[in-house]
């Protein structure tokens, strides 16, 4: 009989940078659609104001949402700024790449961005200790419990960074809600619990990664609200099949390996899951015509008193 024990390997998180790049490219339509929620009540208080308005994008990867903040501080009759902040110098590099391609389009003119390799949590307290406060702060699948231990203390951080009335907008893919395997339900669920375990995440308590909103209230921002907006695509579709077969698919069955039998799968299961992760087997799930995506994206948004 096969040997399928768990190897209790750590989460997978190879190649980097092409992650960074298929999931921007995958998510761009939804992080413009939550971005554009966002512009009239910005330009609204940069008029009331009579200040232009400054935009903190903190834990920016490959620069995904630089476009349309860029846009939407150039749309501000006062003008603005954005920041961009990575820890990572590789990210940052690719979202330079990205912000000198809007450039060439003059989209973003009179619009200055500066991105810095960075610790957001430093950003953020240096606004709020100099008073050099953000309108709106944006950040893109970044406050979650395998980046933070205290997911929670970041976003007071980075509400405390907050103008009077200015917005912390925290945008998720919500990976864990997505149907990324369908017709094989029951399969998935065991799947993302095996796929939580090997990331470390919590599946219950305060710093579940599902409570972005409770974190925000209780840093005692007003106006908590989620607004979805669905990512959806078959398949054969280019960049759904990119984020899929680059990312997703080989995610799920590295989880399984890792732990799969902790998950509750069992043998069948594990060799069900192979069979349908495996890109040179037969009934791998990319040959199947009717596959798709499905990603219920999340903006979280509150505001400063």
């Amino acid at each position: 009989m096969t040997d399928h024990g768990d190897t209790g390997e750590g989460p997978y998180t190879g190649n980097y940078l092409d992650y960074l790049l298929t999931n921007r490219n995958f998510t761009a339509p939804a992080v413009a659609g939550a971005v554009s929620v966002l512009t009239a009540p910005v330009i609204a208080r940069s008029v009331s104001t009579g200040q232009p308005v400054r935009i903190l994008d903190a834990g920016t990867g490959a620069g995904g949402a630089l476009p349309e903040l860029s846009c939407l501080a150039a749309e501000v009759p006062e003008g603005g700024t954005v920041l961009a902040v990575d820890v990572d110098g590789s990210a940052v590099a690719l979202a330079r790449q990205q912000i000198a391609a809007l450039h060439d389009t003059g989209a973003s003119a009179g619009v200055r961005v500066d991105l810095r390799v960075a610790d957001l949590r430093g950003v953020a307290a240096e606004a709020a200790l100099t008073g050099q406060f953000f309108d709106l702060i944006w950040s893109s699948d970044v406050i979650w419990p395998e980046a933070f231990d205290d997911p929670e203390g970041v976003v007071s951080e980075l509400s405390r960074a907050l103008a009077p009335g200015g917005i912390l907008a925290l945008f998720t893919t919500n990976y864990y809600q997505s149907t990324l395997l369908p017709g094989h339900t029951r399969l998935e669920r065991l799947i993302r619990t095996a796929s939580e375990m090997t990331w470390g995440l919590p599946d219950d308590g305060p710093y579940q990664y599902e409570r972005l909103g409770a974190w925000m209230r209780q840093a005692g921002l007003h106006d908590v609200t989620p607004t979805s907006f669905p990512l959806t695509g078959m398949a054969s579709e280019p960049t759904a099949r990119a984020f899929l077969e680059q990312i997703v698919w080989p995610e799920m069955r590295h989880a399984v390996s890792a732990n799969g039998r902790a998950a509750g799968m069992s043998d069948d299961d594990v060799v069900r899951a192979e069979h349908l992760l495996d890109p040179a087997g037969q009934e791998w799930i990319g040959n199947d015509p009717d596959a798709f995506v499905l990603q219920p994206t999340l903006l979280w948004t509150g505001r400063a008193g």
